[in-house]
């Protein structure tokens, strides 16, 4: 009898091993996921059942520069002086797992986390890691790849009322959409979230009543179905997609309300703390 060993997570062999060859054939992450779909209706993708896809949001708390790992999450207590970290070792709600002991609340809530200490890579410059963090790809100096955010967003289709890929509070070059179109790059807030003035940018179209902007909309429309007799670019194609989203935004109270922090109790913000990082969260949220 023959019978079907796997990863705790549900995953193969087979899965990693097609994987692992991504980069030996050029798929990008756009491909893999059309592939890992079309393998599993046709019940060619290794795994008799797969795990149900309860995911339907991720937020990316993304930290460019700050304390060194071995100053927080991998401390090397037995490693020489001259390669450990200054602090001391703390106990966790892991047993057995030790981080930073000026990190006593995240301690106590290690057993909700996912603490992976064997991440490294080949760039020894942030912006080319960052680069390499955020798209799969290390920088090369002819091709622009996409980042994952961009990747997801051509596979789940750019939103509604409310984009699916957004960067609080301004995205940099390694978020961007690369060669992909325009349209999938990220929506930027911008502004500061914890300004008791915040308002994400572009989003209220100040002195302007709902008529005239559609008045303004069919306008571009006409001039845009004149352009496409003359030509049709990715350029203009993405530039149909911006129309449809800004217009979304500006015309929908639920995007006003999704991105409106005043409606959040005070206690609630105060939690997070009055900080662009804790009411960024807190808007990711």
């Amino acid at each position: 009898m023959k019978t079907h060993v796997g990863f705790c997570d549900g995953r193969t062999r087979r899965d990693f091993l097609r994987v692992g060859a991504l980069g030996f054939f050029g798929l990008s992450l756009d491909q893999l996921l059309r592939v890992r779909a079309a393998s599993a209706a046709d019940g060619l993708y290794g795994a008799p059942e797969r795990l149900p896809e309860r995911a339907r949001s991720c937020i990316l708390i993304w930290l460019a520069g700050g304390p060194s790992h071995i100053d927080l999450f991998d401390l090397k207590p037995d490693a020489p002086q001259e390669i450990r970290g200054q602090f001391q070792p703390a106990s966790t709600a892991v047993p057995g797992v030790q981080i930073c002991e000026h990190l006593p609340k995240t301690a106590g809530m290690l057993d909700r986390v996912a603490l992976v200490r064997s991440v490294t890579g080949p760039e020894g410059e942030h912006d080319r890691a960052s680069q390499h963090m955020l798209t799969g790809h290390r920088p090369m100096p002819a091709t622009a790849f996409p980042s994952y955010g961009s990747a997801v967003n051509q596979e789940r289709g750019l939103g509604t009322w409310l984009p699916n890929y957004i960067v609080i509070p301004n995205a940099d070059r390694a978020m961007g959409s690369g060669y992909l179109s325009r349209a999938y790059d990220p929506f930027s807030v911008g502004g500061d979230p914890a300004s008791p003035t915040f308002q994400v940018r572009d989003l209220y179209a100040s002195g302007l009543v709902l008529d005239r902007i559609r008045h303004r909309r069919a306008l571009v429309e006409q001039l845009d179905e004149m352009a496409r007799h003359v030509a049709r670019s990715d350029a203009t194609a993405a530039r149909d997609s911006f129309y449809t989203q800004a217009y979304d935004l500006i015309t929908s109270h639920q995007a006003r309300d999704a991105f409106d922090l005043a409606k959040e109790e005070p206690a609630l913000r105060e939690r997070y703390g009055m900080t662009t990082l804790g009411q960024g969260c807190l808007l990711a949220r």
